[in-house]
Order: structure tokens, then C-alpha cells, then sequence
């Protein structure tokens, strides 16, 4: 018999078949589908259910289910159902979904784990973190990192700027002379901090441009390698490493967390590497950071955003993400530039506008009308603009930067994140506030 052709993007529409035609013990522990690095799915159940007579006819006909929709996606009747340690299952949570009440569908990958998750937390009392990524490499973000840091230590602010973009290294080049570069940088801490030297290595891996030393804040650049790359290839293969006590995600949280704590900045800056790389996930989801999304009025650009809403949105994780989430217009022609920003704006509410769609109440807009949903105000109507300066493109004006080279393409973004920055300082300042006196209420609750 031939077997039936079902590829990758069915599967989930096949699963679901496969569920609704087997009625599973209303007490059934969860159940988990384990769509493994081929693409074939199986079962898993903890061992702990091992004996439930039960449980196991229904397993049964489920494998059966499976088997007969999943075509060469389903496995062979003796592999199909597993047993495991109740702590394996725990692990699969990084890249997992709830399809179904107490069905979990859970993916092993080589990639793409970290896009599966956000971390909402707030981050009240410490610096107000942006990272600033795009889908496609070549927008600017080097620059706009660099003009940011400026504009804010101009302000006052303390600013550390860190380059995340391990694999395509050269932001700190630009803006570091050669004698203000430090020793080491962030894939020196990754590498020494598995033999236990981080903090050896973390008095080194910051660096000052000159023209700081002009404005009233303080700029720190930590580079992705020191003043001499060294074994960069050989360092950038152990970077990523996860440790029997923490995963690659928690090791970049502590090295954010002591160079805060070393330096006290009240803005850290995030340089991401671009694309869909597990890397450039972090940087958006995971280290409760304000998002620039950086695009051009492109089909690459609308096109691979449209990869990451409709995963979110399939995950569940629009709601968190949004109120995160800047639209950044890069390189933007001054040439029939209103015309270009209109069509920008149409793309960005074509793509994001069911991600992003809510009423003033916070639920779905049932209208249907991107326009009329307050949430949306913020993000396709007003993307921040960054027009295109040839001087700029060049990356040589960054260690000497100036009002007058800067400002022709930058004055418009500037303003607007300006706004945006307020905006974010004060309700965190409001809610640090509000902790506080949380905080004093229970200690006097308790003293009583």
C-alpha cells in the first residue's frame, strides 16, 4: 500500500484528526506528541502511569491514529509510544504548546528553541534595556546603536551598549579607537566564564569613545572580541555552550546582570544578530527588553515578519510582545519619502494587525478593523523614521560623531524615541514606586 503523502505543514491539522477520533480517559495525565528532529511525532507519558491498564489501550489507539494520518511523519507501532522519567518531560518545555487540553505538542530542534517563548517579566528598578534587531542584515542598527548612545549620554543617561552579533563582529570598530578598545569581549566572558574566569575577565570588556568624554552621560561599548580578536572562530564554537547548571539564555542574563551591577547604567543597549538564529531570539525574547524592529519597504522584510507574528500568534505570545514593540522605518528615502512611509505603514498593519489588534480593554478587536484598535495606534501609525545619509552608510563618522552629521538623518527617530523612552521610564519608575510601597504595607502588616 502506498503510503499517503502528508507534509511538515500538515502535520498539525492531521494531529488534531488524530485526537478528535480517539476518546482519551478523562483523568489521563498529560500526554505528550514529540515531533523529534525528522519531523516523525511519537508519544510520551511519565512512567509514573506505566501501569494504567487503561491509559495504555487508549495510548494505543492513538499510535493507531497517528500512524494512519501521518503518512511517513508517523513511526512504526513499536516506536511510537514512550515511557519516560517524569524530569525528561520537564525539559521539553522550551519549545512546547498545549494543542489540545492536556496534549502537549513539543518540539526537539537543533534551532529556532528560543523564538518558542517571552519572558514578561518587568524589570523595575534597574536600566531600561532596548534590542534592536531585524530579519535582514544591512539596516543600520550599528549606526543607530551608536547614534542612541550618543543622543542619550547627551541627555544624561549612563548607557552600555553590548554587541550581541557575535557571528558578524565590527559594531565596537566603528565607534572604538584602537587605544580605547578593551582586552576582552563578550565571547571571551562566555568562554572563560565555563572554566570559572568570567569575573577575571569582566574589568576588560568595556571600552569608552572619545567623544563620550564631551557630553554629561557616560557610554560603554563592550565588544563581541577585544583589541585582538585571537581564537575568535574557536571561541565563537563554545559560545552557545549550555552547562549542566544553565542554559546559554541563563549564563547572557548574568553577564547583563554584573555588568549592570559593575557599571550602573540606566540604559543598556542590545545589538542582536539578524534572522531567525536562536542568538537574535534572546536578544527579542528573553531578557525583558524594549524591541526595535528594524525593516525596509521590502518584500525580505514584510516576508520574513510575517514568519515571526504567525508564530507568535500560533504560540500565544502576541499579547506579551506587543506593548514591547517599536516599528523602526531604516533608510529611508528623502525622496518621495511620504509616499514610501504610507506604504510602510499599510505593510506593517497588513502584517502585523491580527498579531497586534486589540480593543482599549486589551480583548481581540471582533470589528476586524486594524485602524480602529487602540493597540495598534502606537505601532503601524507611527513607526520612528531613520532617513538614508550616504555619509552615515559609511560607518566612518561614528568616532566623531556629531549634531551636524547626525541630525539630517536622525532627527525624526530621535524625537519619537525620545517620546517612547519617557513613556517607558515613567511607568517603570511608577511601578518600582508602587512596589515600594507594596513593600512597606506588607513589612508593616507583618511587624504588626
Amino acid at each position: 500500500m502506498t503510503t499517503p503523502f502528508v507534509s511538515f505543514d500538515e502535520l498539525q491539522g492531521h494531529i488534531q484528526a488524530a485526537l478528535q477520533a480517539v476518546e482519551l480517559p478523562g483523568d489521563a495525565p498529560p500526554i505528550y506528541l514529540i515531533r523529534n528532529l525528522f519531523g516523525t511525532v511519537g508519544i510520551a507519558v511519565s512512567d509514573e502511569f506505566e501501569d494504567d491498564d487503561r491509559l495504555r489501550e487508549a495510548l494505543d489507539r492513538l499510535s493507531g491514529a497517528l500512524r494512519e494520518r501521518l503518512g511517513a511523519h508517523g513511526r512504526p507501532a513499536e516506536r511510537t509510544q514512550l515511557w519516560v522519567w517524569p524530569d525528561l518531560l520537564d525539559t521539553l518545555g522550551s519549545a512546547a504548546q498545549e494543542i489540545a487540553p492536556g496534549i502537549v505538542l513539543a518540539e526537539r530542534l537543533t534551532t529556532g528553541k528560543r523564538w518558542w517563548s517571552f519572558d514578561g517579566a518587568k524589570r523595575n528598578g534597574r536600566p531600561i534595556r532596548y534590542a534592536l534587531y531585524s530579519v535582514k542584515g544591512g539596516v543600520g542598527r550599528s549606526t543607530t546603536m551608536a547614534v542612541l548612545a550618543w543622543d542619550l549620554a547627551r541627555r544624561g543617561e549612563n548607557v552600555l551598549a553590548v554587541d550581541l552579533d557575535l557571528e558578524s563582529p565590527g559594531f565596537a570598530s566603528a565607534l572604538l579607537e584602537e587605544q580605547a578598545r578593551p582586552d576582552f569581549g563578550v565571547a571571551d566572558w562566555f568562554v572563560e566564564e565555563l572554566v570559572g574566569q568570567g569575573d577575571r575577565v569582566l574589568p576588560e570588556l568595556v571600552g569608552s569613545p572619545a567623544w563620550r568624554r564631551e557630553l554629561p552621560g557616560s557610554v560603554w561599548i563592550a565588544p563581541a572580541h577585544g583589541r585582538a580578536p585571537g581564537e575568535y572562530l574557536a571561541k565563537l564554537g563554545r559560545v552557545y555552550m549550555d552547562t549542566r547548571a544553565d542554559p546559554w539564555t541563563a549564563r547572557l542574563r548574568r553577564l547583563l546582570d554584573r555588568l549592570e551591577a559593575r557599571l550602573e547604567p540606566t540604559v543598556v543597549l542590545l545589538k542582536s544578530r539578524s534572522g531567525f538564529h536562536d542568538n537574535a531570539a534572546v536578544a527579542v525574547t528573553d531578557l525583558g527588553a524594549e524591541i526595535l524592529l528594524f525593516g525596509l519597504d521590502s518584500p525580505a522584510t514584510w516576508t520574513g515578519y510575517r514568519v515571526l507574528v504567525e508564530h507568535w500568534k500560533a504560540l500565544g505570545l502576541a499579547a506579551g510582545i506587543r506593548d514591547r514593540l517599536s516599528l523602526v522605518s531604516a533608510m529611508t528615502p528623502s525622496a518621495d519619502s511620504e509616499r514610501y512611509l504610507a506604504r510602510f505603514r499599510e505593510n506593517v498593519v497588513d502584517v502585523f494587525g491580527s498579531c497586534f489588534r486589540r480593543t482599549a480593554a486589551g480583548s481581540a478587536d471582533s470589528r476586524g478593523d486594524p485602524a480602529s484598535s487602540s493597540g495598534m495606534e502606537r505601532i503601524p501609525s507611527d513607526p520612528l523614521v531613520i532617513y538614508r545619509n550616504r555619509e552615515l552608510a559609511t560607518g566612518s563618522p561614528l568616532r566623531r560623531i556629531s549634531e551636524s552629521v547626525v541630525m539630517p538623518a536622525y532627527a525624526s527617530f530621535l524625537r519619537a524615541f525620545e517620546r517612547r523612552h519617557e513613556e517607558i521610564s515613567e511607568s517603570a519608575t511608577q511601578s518600582a514606586e508602587g512596589d515600594a510601597r507594596d513593600g512597606a504595607h506588607d513589612g508593616a502588616h507583618d511587624g504588626r
